[in-house]
């Protein structure tokens, strides 16, 4: 009797599981024998080898730099190595001493194994060092992952499906390549994980700041706009959503060769935006999101074109969730929508209708962030649009992602000083509602103003940014990874063959920054009647202009208020109709 149709699925399936587990052995011997050049713990830590160098690395407590730090260090009995000393003491002395302990200093380890001289360099570090080691290309194939921490966590062999992620910076060629993990059990399932204090889930990115010269932009525009944005406006039925992806720098390794700095990243998705689920069981959308992954007219809201919910694009909008190999067709109609209002309306519709189809306060911030950091690449692409629950409000917000083409550079040249970066550049926003929200005779045009000024004296102070700043790539160069990082990577081609100089790259961002900020003040964060320019209009403008006009007195400032060439009566007129909410 011929087998039933139903048996021969449980056996290709059955066969299909056993294939996974196998292949993932397979990986888990082949990491095991490369882990072997390892060979060196400290108190319990794997160091990690370098196959291009002799750099050895293992992570420890930050707080022991700048003192002697004495740890246990033991070897493989495996590798048979004979005559080992570490940093000139033998390891029958055990613990060994580590003087004046640094992340720039490197620790000899001598050992002779097969009648040959082995020559380590011992290096630690104070940030987590991840290791990636399977066949790592453009699509996702089995991986191993281990994770070391300073405060001595070891986490080896975590199964996973790893590939190279992104899109410029993911062409051929490129050689400090971004990452995608999504982490699996043995049999190939989702699993989830909790890294570095952030959220648990199985969805992981490392990114590797591939054309930025400071390797830190992109963490720090993010962490600036968690801390600077208001939150989405279902935020108090989401008390836990979060419009960007949180992360942590860490050293990577991959396949045993040395990768440099990276962070760390959460994924933008339905559990880091916490939109309500797709209903299965009523077959209902309730929460969406879209990712734009090109620019075009349609993305920048000045066309509007018909939709097909067959597909996962609405043009390069990519629906995200829910996920369309899910459910499908999808429902774009909602996108659809608040772009035809925006192109259909002018400003006096603008006015009247927006509240109704975008988070204002949300995207007030948005652009005033993008306006800061002359973020080209971000006022159109690498912007995701959120509705919480479409069923309730189809109101869209949005979330920030892949800021690392801002402050200064862009991707046609990471060493890019001229042009649309420099920080006295009058950014004009490309998408159209952004240009509506900016225009003077809009009703939110005001309050972008006065939220600016309200940032200025907090986040955008220049204190802030400047702490923010030194903090983070001072931490990095106390753990020594700056010193690799440039070592690895200065000179490469994906950052045309520039010299890497992070603390060089760090200053000009911190002068650039001052420089940005005093022209946003001057220019285009100044309201027309802010004459003596403090970033608000009170009875303090008029005496300026009352003190010019009458007693000859000038304390400088913007005093012709209507910009008709001279300075009269006329000006004291508009300020008094705007102090008393005549015009606004």
């Amino acid at each position: 009797m011929a087998p039933s149709a139903h048996l021969m699925l449980n056996i290709a399936l059955h066969i299909a599981q056993v294939v996974k587990r196998l292949t993932m052995t397979m990986v888990a011997m082949i990491v095991m024998c490369g882990m072997a050049g390892a060979q060196l713990y400290v108190n319990g830590v794997p160091a990690v080898g370098d196959n291009g160098s002799n750099i050895i690395i293992c992570p420890v407590p930050r707080e022991a730099y700048g003192s002697d730090f004495t740890a246990v260090v033991q070897v493989d009995t495996a590798s048979h190595w004979h005559n080992i000393t570490v940093n000139g003491q033998s390891l029958a002395s055990n613990p060994i001493t580590f003087a004046s302990l640094s992340g720039e200093k490197a620790y000899l380890v001598r050992a002779i194994k097969d009648n040959k001289p082995i020559v380590k360099r011992l290096m630690f570090t104070s940030l987590p060092i991840m290791t990636l080691e399977g066949d790592i290309g453009y699509d996702f194939n089995n991986a191993l992952v281990s994770l070391l921490t300073p405060d001595g966590k070891v986490e080896q062999g975590m199964t996973a499906l790893v590939k190279w992620r992104g899109g410029y910076t993911n062409t051929d060629g490129r050689h400090k390549r971004n990452y995608s993990i999504k982490f699996v059990d043995a049999n190939g399932e989702k699993q989830n994980r909790r890294l570095l204090g952030m959220r648990r889930d199985n969805h992981w990115k490392l990114d590797a700041g591939q054309v930025d010269l400071s390797r830190v932009r992109n963490r720090i525009a993010t962490d600036l706009w968690l801390d600077m944005s208001r939150p989405p406006y279902y935020i108090d039925q989401a008390p836990d959503a979060l419009t960007a992806a949180r992360g942590e720098m860490v050293e990577v390794v991959v396949n045993g060769n040395y990768m440099g700095i990276y962070s760390l990243m959460e994924s933008i998705d339905r559990k880091q935006l916490q939109v309500k689920k797709y209903d299965e069981q009523s077959n209902t959308f309730h929460g969406m999101i879209w990712n734009t992954t090109a620019w075009s007219r349609v993305a920048e809201f000045k066309v509007v074109v018909d939709y097909d919910n067959d597909s996962p694009y609405y043009d390069t909008f990519e629906i995200e969730y829910p996920e369309f190999d899910d459910v499908h067709p999808t429902q774009h109609v909602d996108l659809h929508d608040a772009i035809e209002f925006v192109v259909d309306n002018d400003v006096e519709g603008f006015n009247a209708q927006a509240h109704n189809y975008f988070d204002i306060p949300v995207l007030i911030d948005y652009g005033i962030f993008i306006q800061f950091l002359i973020s080209i690449d971000n006022g159109v692409n690498n912007i995701y649009w959120v509705i919480y629950d479409r069923e309730q409000d189809k109101r869209m917000t949005l979330a920030a992602w892949d800021l690392d083409w801002s402050m200064g550079t862009n991707r046609d040249s990471p060493n890019f000083r001229g042009g649309k970066a420099e920080p006295t550049y009058n950014y004009r926003f490309s998408s159209r509602h952004f240009r509506m929200l900016n225009d003077p005779q809009c009703i939110y045009h005001d309050d972008m103003i006065e939220r600016y000024w309200q940032l200025r004296k907090t986040w955008l102070s220049e204190q802030s940014l400047s702490e923010r700043i030194n903090a983070l790539v001072g931490r990095l160069v106390e753990s020594g990874s700056v010193y690799r990082e440039q070592l690895r990577w200065s000179g490469d081609s994906d950052i045309h063959g520039l010299p890497l100089d992070i603390v060089g790259e760090k200053d000009y961002i911190l002068d650039w920054i001052k420089k940005r900020l005093a022209h946003l003040d001057t220019t285009m964060m100044r309201h027309p009647c802010d004459v003596n320019g403090d970033g608000a209009v009170t009875s303090h403008d008029i005496t300026v202009i009352e003190e010019y006009l009458l007693y000859g007195i000038e304390s400088g400032g913007n005093l012709d208020v209507n910009g008709d060439g001279a300075i009269t009566a006329a000006d004291l007129s508009i300020l008094y109709d705007y102090l008393l909410g005549n015009n606004r």
